[in-house]
C-alpha cells in the first residue's frame, strides 16, 4: 500500500512540474504576497500615513496572501484535475493506479504540501519585509504574529484542497473555478447580510469561519478563532472526501 500511494505522490509531482500553469500562479502568489506587504510598508514609512494613529497588525502585510493568493493556489488545485478530464489524461491516472481513491489523495499531499511550504514562506518574508519598511515595532515572535505566520499557509492550504475537491466533482474548469469563487468571495458574504436569517447562518460558513481565525475571532461565532478553524477543516476534509467516493463510483 504504501509503494503504490508514494508512487502516486511521485506521479503527480511530476505532472505538476512538467507544465507552466502553476509556474506562473505560484509567482503571481510571490508577486501579491510580498508585493503588498512591502507596498503597505513603504506607505507607512514615507509618511503617507500617520503610523501613530494607524493600527496595522500582522494580518495587514498577510492580506496579498490570504485574499489574493489564497483564490489563486485554488484555482491551481482546480486546474490540477479539471485539465486532467478535459484532454482525457485522467484515464490514464487510472489505469496507472487502479485504486483511484490513491490518484485523489496523491494529488491532495502534492498540491496540499506545496500550498502550505510557498505560502508560510511568502508570509514570512511578507510580513519581515513590511516590518522592515515600517519599523513599528512589530515582533516575527508575538502572539498574534506566530498564530499569522502558521495559520495563513493552514488557511491556504485548507482553500486549495476544497479547490481539488470542487475540480474533482465538478470535472470542469470554467464551472469549477466559478464555483470555488464565488463561493469564496461572494456566496458566504452575500448570506451572512441576508436579513432575519444572516445572523444563524454566517457561523456555520466555512470561509468566513477560515477569515474569523485569521482575524482572532468574533463574537458572531459560536466557538473561538481555534474554533472556527476546526469547522473549516472539518468542512474540508468532508468535502474531499466526497469528491473520492464520487470519483471512485463514476465513469472517467
Amino acid at each position: 500500500m504504501i509503494g503504490p500511494a508514494l508512487a502516486a505522490v511521485d506521479a503527480e509531482r511530476i505532472k505538476l512540474t512538467s507544465t507552466r500553469a502553476p509556474y506562473w500562479c505560484l509567482a503571481m502568489v510571490v508577486v501579491f504576497g510580498v508585493g503588498v506587504a512591502v507596498l503597505l510598508g513603504w506607505l507607512l514609512s514615507g509618511g503617507y500615513a500617520d503610523r501613530a494613529s494607524v493600527d496595522t497588525r500582522t494580518i495587514d502585510y498577510l492580506v496579498g496572501v490570504n485574499q489574493f493568493g489564497v483564490a489563486i493556489f485554488a484555482i491551481m488545485a482546480v486546474l490540477g484535475i479539471t485539465t486532467e478530464y478535459r484532454f482525457g489524461t485522467i484515464r490514464s491516472s487510472f489505469a496507472a493506479v487502479p485504486r483511484r481513491p490513491l490518484v485523489i489523495i496523491a494529488k491532495t499531499v502534492v498540491f496540499g504540501g506545496l500550498t502550505f511550504v510557498v505560502a508560510a514562506i511568502v508570509s514570512l518574508v511578507g510580513v519581515g519585509s513590511g516590518q522592515a519598511l515600517t519599523g513599528n515595532g512589530i515582533a516575527l515572535g508575538g502572539p498574534d504574529t506566530v498564530r499569522q505566520l502558521w495559520g495563513t499557509p493552514v488557511f491556504a492550504t485548507l482553500c486549495a484542497l476544497i479547490g481539488l475537491s470542487v475540480g474533482a466533482l465538478v470535472r470542469h474548469s470554467a464551472g469549477a473555478v466559478a464555483i470555488v469563487l464565488g463561493w469564496m468571495f461572494a456566496f458566504e458574504r452575500i448570506l451572512s447580510v441576508l436579513p432575519r436569517i444572516g445572523e444563524d447562518i454566517t457561523p456555520f460558513l466555512p470561509f468566513l469561519n477560515g477569515r474569523n481565525f485569521l482575524s482572532g475571532g468574533s463574537d458572531t461565532f459560536h466557538w473561538n478563532a481555534y474554533g472556527s478553524l476546526g469547522y473549516f477543516a472539518v468542512v474540508t476534509v468532508i468535502l474531499l472526501a466526497v469528491a473520492i467516493f464520487v470519483t471512485s463510483a463514476r465513469d472517467a
